[in-house]
Parts: C-alpha cells; structure tokens; sequence
C-alpha cells in the first residue's frame, strides 16, 4: 500500500506544480479562479491520502473544511465575476 500511496502523492504533487504554473501563466480572472479552485481539490486529495497513510482522523476533518472553504470561495468568486460583467455592458 505504501507504493500506492508514494506514487498517488507524487502524481498529486505534480497536478498541484502545473496548476501552480497555470495560476502565474493565465490572466484572466476566470482562469485563475478555476486554477486555484483545482489546487484546493488536490489539497484536499493530498490530506485525504495522508489520513489513510498515517490512520488519523484529523486530515479527514482538515479536508471536509477544505472542502467547504474551496466551495464557498468558488461561489463568491463566480458572483463577483458575473456582477463585473454585467457592469461592463
């Protein structure tokens, strides 16, 4: 299980350096907030992966509010982002 752990993290560590490089690359709002949207994801994948390798709850309860927090801060963005739109028009 360990292989399988080490090689999950490796491919996590990775997506989370490419959205990185995606987050200083793009311009837009809207690629950024989609960029940080997904490096939450694997955050939060990461903490899930933790807590099975090290069999402790508290990554499970770090990663539900994780969770929570990514999903409120997408709403909010996706309102600002279409509130500023309909300003422009």
């Amino acid at each position: 299980m360990t292989t399988v752990e080490n090689v999950v993290l490796a491919v996590l560590a990775l997506a989370a350096i490419t959205t990185v490089w995606r987050i200083v690359r793009r311009s837009t709002l809207g690629d950024r907030a989609v960029a940080f949207d997904l490096l939450t994801a694997i955050i939060t994948c990461a903490l899930l992966v933790s807590a099975a390798r090290i069999d402790d709850g508290l990554p499970l309860d770090l990663a539900v509010m994780l969770g929570l927090l990514g999903f409120l801060t997408a709403v909010t963005v996706a309102r600002f982002i279409e509130s500023r739109e309909g300003e422009e028009q």
